[in-house]
């Protein structure tokens, strides 16, 4: 650039060759931690440390042949405000939340409003948090004197000695914080699924969903997913769906903001219905507001009860994979005994017309063996038979005894506990209305619990009982190889029959007569499909529906109560809700109170277009921010927008329009625009940065990284022009020429691989502000603070 002799450098920190092309638009740097996230064009999702080790990641692209490629494209990426998760978009509507620490999906779920959408797109995702209570956070604040931040009020707990001085004794929110889960004792992870959202087969990530430090009541993180016909999915505490609202026809939501002290959301959308310059069409872009109103109205009890319903989510996605790992572990206790009497069932038949029940049983009573048995039981079977035998059959129902005693009754426990909470705020009248809680369906999900809290001791019993039978029948089956394959009149014969009285004879034949072929725990545990084995039809058709909540069910827990002593006394056929319909009944039931509360809460969101920018801006070239700023000597939030012009691409404007809030209901306070000019030269990117500055890339010939305050201050070269109305028809106002050279922060390479940077993701945060610049087929980190303490020396010499 002709008047700059030794342009500015920052200091590179960091730097990775990427092993395929990224997407610019999937740029991200984590705002508390240095990982670089990024999507391939090849769908693959990589975060990196800024040395360039991989941390996570995996492929997206599903196979062509089966799947539809679409599906798996990584559409847009979010980090969390603390940088513990990933939200990643992909191409078929659904999110996945992946942890920044163990690497696992936390989360997966869809986010269009029904399947039928198959071609709604993910155009923005945002990930914003909101204080619960916004006078109490200002007023800390302003009692700090600045030695305290947001980010210290919104996360105390990783600074104690920090919130000791920022909390003041508060009795109500100790009393609302106030948990006895610390108390209970820790879940039992689970075995592998081998699916990427196995989240309860580490201790780290089953710590993480249920074991972590209690949140403050303060504020609550809001995910907000927006797609190109207008439709926006809000959910909060990461998986507590808020649900989907419409906020205009054949709206394109394109960019997200928000702030901690406002409950207000901010939005920029296209609406392709304009005409341009020289007659063109054009999508106008519009500033929209998403009042959340819930939150002020909800206050501290909002963040309680979303993150005691996120917590239920989790236990019942937990309790439903007990039960799957439960009924898969019964059926492998089964499956090698039916293999084994089915190939001697045959033989048994055809020679003594009989089966092995019938010849085992005569065999245990009189102690002769049909020649057929002989020939199972020594060659068929043996001493390594016996002990595969041996080992499906007892670790089956060790297992199933350890994940009902030590997995499935836990749960259960933590589930009361937490809906114990739920059902003392429903009964606070100011609230239940506000919360959308209501008491009698709480009061059927304990009902629902109390019945698996019975089915699950009952489990524990019969599995006991069934166990020491079969311990029985082991030995005596082992006892009894060894005796078919001894030689007659041998020694060795006569000391193994010696041994024939230490048989528990009455434990064999009942496990023989009883659980052999015909376990009690058939009641009780869903029979999964054998190899070889036909499926019992139902005994009824539609049985399998009976036990779902009608809403007219009376006393479930008593019903279930009296179908199961029926049951234990065994004079009647009597059939019973096994342990996967309780499970179906539960989630049905937490599905209507989680719809109940989510419906209250969406009834309390408003939105209106606060302003039309004007036509010349570019949809392609647009960014926003919201502030917490001074007007007037009034403290207000503003909103910011940033966008290029279409015509002169060394032109950008920016809108600002100040916000007044009563009651959480949001409107225009003052509204104005400015335009800042780069001549000889073309601005390819504008982007916000959390330090409150603006950051340009301008090419003039070579690339540079321009730096400059945006908000109205003595070193703010913006000129900002006051407008009345709420669209912009006129020219916008003569544009301010800006000065390179003072606001100039980075020059790039004129020549080589890092001559061209693509896109320019800057981290703002205080402390760790880096830039991190994307080239074709590689990144580079750039340090702000080393080049800013760089220039201090200078100043100081």
């Amino acid at each position: 650039m002709a008047g700059l002799d030794h342009p500015p450098h920052l200091t590179p920190v960091g730097e990775k060759q990427l092993p395929a092309k990224c997407k610019p638009g999937t740029l991200s740097y984590c705002p508390t931690m240095d990982l670089i996230a990024l999507a391939t064009e090849n769908e693959e999702l990589h975060v990196f440390r800024l040395n360039g080790q991989r941390v996570l990641g995996g492929s997206f692209e599903g196979d062509p042949y089966l799947d539809d490629p679409a599906e798996g494209e990584i559409r847009t990426l979010a980090w969390k405000n603390n940088g513990h998760s990933l939200a990643v978009a992909c191409g078929d509507g659904s999110i996945r939340i992946i942890s920044s620490y163990s690497g696992k999906t936390v989360h997966h779920y869809s986010a269009r409003v029904s399947s039928e959408q198959s071609s709604q797109q993910v155009t923005c995702l945002g990930w914003g948090v909101n204080c619960t209570d916004t006078r109490s956070a200002q007023r800390v604040l302003q009692e700090g004197n600045g030695n305290f931040s947001i980010e210290d009020l919104l996360s105390p707990d990783t600074q104690p000695d920090k919130a000791a001085a920022l909390f003041r004794a508060d009795l109500p929110r100790e009393l609302a914080l106030l948990d006895v889960e610390s108390s209970l004792p820790k879940l039992s992870t689970l075995p592998g699924t081998g699916g990427d959202d196995d989240v309860f087969s580490s201790r780290a990530s089953l710590d993480a969903m249920f074991h972590a430090t209690a949140k403050t009541s303060d504020s609550v993180d809001v995910l907000v997913v927006g797609f190109d016909d207008g439709t926006l999915h809000l959910r909060i505490f990461d998986c507590f769906e808020i649900g989907s609202l419409q906020i205009g026809a054949a709206c394109r939501i394109l960019r997200h903001a928000s702030h901690p002290f406002s409950s207000t959301h901010a939005l920029v959308a296209s609406v392709p219905s304009v005409v341009g310059a020289g007659g063109n069409p054009n999508p106008s872009l519009r500033l929209i507001t998403l009042d959340l109103r819930f939150i002020p109205k909800s206050g501290r009890y909002l963040s309680l009860l979303a993150s005691k319903t996120t917590q239920l989510q989790n236990l019942l996605r937990y309790i439903n994979q007990v039960q799957r790992q439960i009924e898969l572990e019964w059926k492998n206790a089964q499956e090698l005994p039916v293999r084994y009497m089915r190939s001697v069932n045959e033989d048994l038949q055809e020679k003594c017309h009989c089966d092995f029940i019938t010849a085992a049983y005569h065999l245990v009573v009189t102690g002769d063996c049909f020649e057929p048995l002989k020939e199972f039981l020594v060659d068929i079977v043996g001493e390594r038979g016996h002990k595969r035998w041996d080992k499906a059959v007892s670790s089956g129902y060790e297992n199933v005894r350890r994940l009902t005693h030590e997995c499935l009754l836990p749960a259960l426990e933590r589930c009361e506990v937490l809906l114990s909470r739920l059902i003392g705020l429903s009964k606070f009248h100011k609230l239940s209305d506000v919360l959308g809680l209501d008491t009698a369906s709480l009061n059927c999900i304990i009902e629902t619990l109390d019945c698996l809290h019975l089915l699950a001791h009952q489990v524990l019993i019969c599995t006991n009982d069934e166990l020491a039978q079969f311990s029985a029948f082991s030995r005596w089956l082992r006892h009894e190889i060894d005796v078919q394959s001894a030689e007659p009149m041998s020694q060795t014969l006569e000391d193994l029959l010696e041994k024939t009285d230490t048989i528990e004879h009455p434990q064999t034949l009942k496990y023989i007569r009883g659980a052999l072929t015909n376990s009690v725990l058939r009641k009780y545990i869903q029979q999964l499909p054998m190899m070889g084995v036909p499926m019992r039809p139902p005994t009824a058709p539609g049985s399998a529906d009976k036990w779902l909540p009608t809403g007219q069910d009376g006393s479930f827990y008593a019903t279930f109560r009296t179908l199961l002593e029926q049951s234990r006394s065994q004079k009647a056929q009597v059939e019973l809700p096994k342990l996967n319909d309780l499970t179906k009944r539960l989630g049905i039931q937490f599905d209507k109170v989680f719809g109940r509360i989510a419906l209250t809460q969406r009834r309390g969101i408003l939105h209106k277009t606060l302003l039309t920018l004007h036509p010349d801006c570019d949809v392609n070239s647009v960014d926003m921010i919201m502030c917490y700023e001074t007007v007037e000597g009034e403290q207000v939030c503003s909103t910011y927008v940033v966008a290029r012009s279409l015509e002169s691409k060394e032109l950008v404007y920016i809108y600002r329009v100040t916000l007044d809030s009563v009651n959480g209901i949001t409107s225009t306070k003052t509204t104005s625009v400015a335009a800042l000019t780069l001549p000889r030269g073309v601005i390819r990117q504008a982007q916000f940065v959390q330090d409150e500055t603006l950051s340009l890339l301008w090419e003039d010939g070579s690339l540079y990284l321009l730096n400059l305050a945006f908000q109205p201050s003595p070193t703010c070269p913006i000129q900002y022009m006051d407008h009345h109305g709420s669209s912009f028809t006129t020219v916008p106002p003569t544009p301010t020429t800006l000065d390179v050279a003072e606001h100039l922060q980075h020059a790039f390479a004129p020549s080589g691989p890092k001559a061209r940077p693509v896109r320019v993701d800057i981290n703002g945060r205080k402390g760790r502000r880096a830039a991190c610049v994307l080239y074709e087929m590689r990144y580079e980190v750039l340090d702000i603070d080393a080049e800013m303490d760089d220039e201090d020396d200078e100043d100081e010499e």
